[in-house]
């Protein structure tokens, strides 16, 4: 995920063109009906930045930044570029993500700390999950219960099955099934979890209100199925009522310890950051340079 490889998460637009051979006879010219249909002009990219500050659970003291560019194509979000900063603002590590399925994303996290590899990635309409520990070869294999994908889905699927949902489609996730959690419901889901390579049943209800910086916002807890919910902690999240963007994060982290473990976090993201970028601002966020952060082992 240095700056070679950032031109795989970029959207091009390839040009097609042909030459055909002149003859003194025009061709025949197609009846109207049987014109193609016109295609419509591809969505205008636009993009969202916005960070967050995470801190160690039960503490204030700053543990690493966050900060995310978005790319929308129209109004679907179409990729995603994660920087995870140390206090100087370096980057140590980078998660780009390509909403090919808006539930189950392609993704690639990349720590420069620790050598730290996971993440999915699609070769030829097959999807792989893999994982590397520090200091250990890349594991891999087929991504549960996912089928080839010849062509990507622009929305999510209904909720009327328990869906297979991964990293930040977490949030996709949230707002797809919001009615079903803002009535009550326990709504269930298979989290992948790519260092076992295998995803485990979860299940998401809502917790409550609150006020977060001036902004009301609904409370709502992952965890565990069955008796393992019970004995093991939830991931809590907080979400804007009005427009369901994240605003809170207590839970595992994607990034590890120097013995391997998952960082137990608090994220807080401020409702005020979130501001319009340019193109510029996604492509620098691609390329930025990774550096060990040693402050976060």
């Amino acid at each position: 995920m240095v700056s070679s490889k950032g031109a795989r998460w970029r959207h091009r637009r390839v040009a097609l063109g042909c030459c055909a051979a002149l003859s003194l006879a025009a061709p025949p010219r197609l009846p109207a009906a049987a014109s193609a249909p016109a295609q419509p002009p591809p969505a205008a990219a636009s993009y969202l930045a916005y960070t967050g500050v995470a801190s160690r659970r039960h503490a204030d003291a700053f543990l690493y930044g966050e900060h995310h560019v978005l790319e929308f194509r129209g109004e679907r979000l179409a990729a995603r570029v994660v920087l995870y900063t140390c206090r100087d603002g370096r980057a140590f590590a980078r998660k780009t993500v390509s909403y090919l399925d808006p539930l189950v994303p392609d993704f690639a996290l990349e720590d420069a700390t620790n050598g730290l590899r996971e993440g999915i990635r699609t070769h030829e309409g097959m999807r792989r999950v893999y994982f590397r520990r520090p200091g250990e070869a890349e594991k891999s294999a087929p991504l549960p219960g996912a089928p080839s994908m010849s062509a990507p889905p622009l929305s999510a699927p209904p909720l009327s099955a328990t869906p297979l949902v991964a990293d930040a489609g977490f949030d996709e996730f949230v707002r797809a099934a919001w009615p079903q959690l803002m009535a009550g419901q326990v709504v269930a889901l298979r989290f992948l979890v790519p260092s076992r390579l295998k995803d485990y049943a979860f299940q998401v209800q809502r917790l409550g209100d609150r006020v977060i910086d001036g902004v009301p916002a609904s409370m709502f807890r992952l965890k565990l199925s069955g008796l393992w919910g019970w004995i093991l902690p939830g991931i809590d999240v907080a979400y804007g009522t009005r427009d369901r963007q994240l605003l809170h994060y207590d839970g595992l982290s994607d990034l590890r310890d120097a013995a391997g473990d998952n960082l137990q976090v608090q994220i807080a993201f401020a409702p005020a950051a979130r501001r319009r970028v340019d193109a510029r601002a996604f492509e620098l966020a691609l390329q930025a340079h990774l550096a060990r952060c040693d402050s976060v082992d």
